[in-house]
């Protein structure tokens, strides 16, 4: 149990930054190079998916081998069928939860309000679904068929090994 827990907090570590380079490469690209989002978007998806690939083969799973044989296709396939659940989370919690925004506001001293910044909440709360979904489907999908062979060695509890 213990060595799961090292699994989940390093691929949630390990997720959290590859949300991070999706975005910086989403926005780099839409932003500054002016590419079409959609296009933004894909290499976001590809790079961070790369990115999460090679850090959680070396430290999440501990696999020791150089061959790649079979897992970028396994990863590929489970990547694919997370993005494409992500995408129907995400539109059908946009359609059955009721919008709502969270905002902060001033209120000046002649009873002036100033927006400070208004957040959609029903947005947030169908990311916030696609995204939970779709980690603990990679997570699995990784822990249970990309790389399954990979096991406890019987001696030491907290060391993975390649059998």
């Amino acid at each position: 149990m213990k060595v799961v827990i090292k699994q989940i907090t390093k691929f949630f570590i390990i997720g959290v930054s590859a949300v991070l380079v999706d975005l910086i490469v989403y926005y780099t690209f839409s932003d500054l190079f002016k590419v079409n989002t959609d296009i933004s978007k894909s290499f976001g998806f590809l790079i961070g998916s790369t990115y999460t690939y090679y850090l959680n083969k070396q430290w999440t799973w501990k696999y020791t081998e150089r061959t790649n044989k079979g897992l970028v296709g396994k990863f590929a396939i489970v990547y694919a069928i997370s993005f494409i659940f992500n995408i129907l989370i995400n539109k059908y919690g946009l359609l059955f939860i009721p919008d709502f925004v969270f905002s902060a506001l001033i209120e000046h001293s002649d009873k002036t309000i100033t927006s400070l910044v208004t957040v959609k909440g029903d947005k947030i709360l169908a990311f916030f679904f696609a995204t939970v979904f779709s980690a603990v489907f990679n997570f699995s999908g990784q822990k249970y068929w990309v790389f399954n062979h990979v096991k406890l060695d019987p001696k030491d509890e907290t060391n993975i090994e390649v059998s």
